[in-house]
């Protein structure tokens, strides 16, 4: 991907999170300029300021091929560490959804698309499992 290329697709990306996260109620959140990790153009993890700690992380944001999400900082603040608690929620919600009832204290649109919408995130999930393994992709 060429240096421009890059620099359109992670405003792009940064601009989808912020929304997202504002439809989530995070009033104003700050989001880094930048990803945090970025595989370009298929997934970027972002780190999103706290509320409560302000220049602290509060929160990573997930974009990309991908379901937008975000979870909570646990205390180990990489962005390594935000995927594994993503990837744990994802696999938690997908036999629900392949069973076509949406995960406890989760909505994912409507009801009729749920299964098919189950599959699509395991593939994902599968993809960036193996993402996660790589320490190549996380060194430095």
């Amino acid at each position: 991907m060429e240096s421009q290329e890059l620099e359109t697709w992670v405003a792009g990306e940064r601009k989808k999170v912020l929304e997202y996260l504002t439809t989530q109620g995070v009033e104003r959140p700050n989001v880094g300029d930048w990803p945090a990790f970025e595989v370009a153009p298929c997934f970027a993890i972002w780190a999103v300021e706290s509320k409560k700690a302000p220049g602290r992380i509060g929160w990573w944001a997930f974009s990309g091929d991908c379901p937008t999400d975000y979870v909570s900082e646990d205390g180990k603040c990489h962005p390594r560490n935000a995927l594994k608690i993503l990837l744990g929620q994802w696999l938690s919600y997908i036999p629900h959804m392949k069973k076509g009832k949406h995960p406890p204290g989760t909505t994912f649109g409507s009801a009729r698309d749920l299964a098919q919408l189950g599959e699509l995130l395991e593939k994902r999930a599968a993809l960036l499992s193996k993402w996660l393994a790589d320490d190549s992709l996380w060194a430095g």
